[in-house]
């Protein structure tokens, strides 16, 4: 049966440190984590295989996580994992238009077809992101950054037990988890455009790293989307939505 609405795999990031795993298998628990995350946005009817809580290592889309986390060492960056499997998700898609999906597994991660799978659809995605547009700001726009400002507000509460300060989205800069976060799509990009803390940490490599460029969500953030994030934020003081630091 699909999966529950909202399921929350967030238990695979505190088995990295409850099964003392080492670098590569954290990884690898990542991995895991984006996969059963996004492949269930991307095809929310799909019957997606179950995973039991427990020690992750023990079950076969870790395996295929850790086997492509040690095939692509030196290749990918982090942060470019999520877009990995973005892209053989996109892939599926395409070929399965207004069809049922057969079958959608991890196993479409590795392998030597999904390796061109992934440049042949990163090549088109920077074609697409170096193209020079403008956002145009809609209703619907403003909107939509309000709710990734207010998603932004839930997942940063209970991560940070309701601690809202400065301190301790430093403490998650410096250990890299907010990096982390920003990839699996729990930190909205309109949250990161107006935030005075990002705007105080991050640098010019940092907004490059995570490939954002704020002239995408600029012209979406009015006095509204300000007065909102100033009333889920209170903590952070407003200001102009433009990073102000270079690498």
């Amino acid at each position: 049966m699909p999966e529950k609405k909202g399921e929350n795999f967030m238990w695979l990031v505190d088995a990295i440190e409850l099964y003392r795993m080492d670098d590569l298998e954290g990884k690898a628990c990542h991995i895991t984590q984006m996969w059963l995350e996004q492949s269930r946005k991307a095809f929310p009817n799909y019957r997606h295989a179950r995973m039991k809580k427990g020690d992750p290592r023990k079950s076969l889309i870790f395996k295929i996580a850790y086997k492509l986390a040690r095939e692509t060492q030196g290749v990918l960056e982090f942060q470019d994992y999520s877009l990995y499997i973005r892209a053989q998700l996109d892939v599926l898609k395409y070929i399965n238009s207004g069809k049922e999906h057969p079958l959608i597994d991890a196993n479409c991660l590795v392998g030597e077809k999904a390796w061109k799978r992934w440049k042949l659809w990163k090549k088109r995605y920077d074609t697409l992101k170096n193209k020079p547009q403008e956002t145009v700001a809609t209703g619907i726009g403003f909107q939509k950054a309000m709710d990734g400002i207010e998603k932004t507000k839930e997942f940063l509460t209970k991560t940070f037990n309701s601690d809202l300060s400065f301190e301790r989205f430093k403490e998650s800069y410096i250990n890299n988890n907010i990096f982390r976060w920003i990839s699996l799509g729990k930190i909205s990009p309109y949250y990161l455009a107006i935030s005075p803390f990002v705007k105080n940490l991050f640098s010019e490599h940092d907004f490059k790293k995570i490939n954002f460029d704020i002239n995408v969500y600029k012209n979406c953030i009015n006095e509204t989307v300000q007065a909102f994030f100033v009333k889920n934020f209170p903590n952070e003081s407003i200001s102009e939505p433009e990073s102000n630091k270079s690498s």
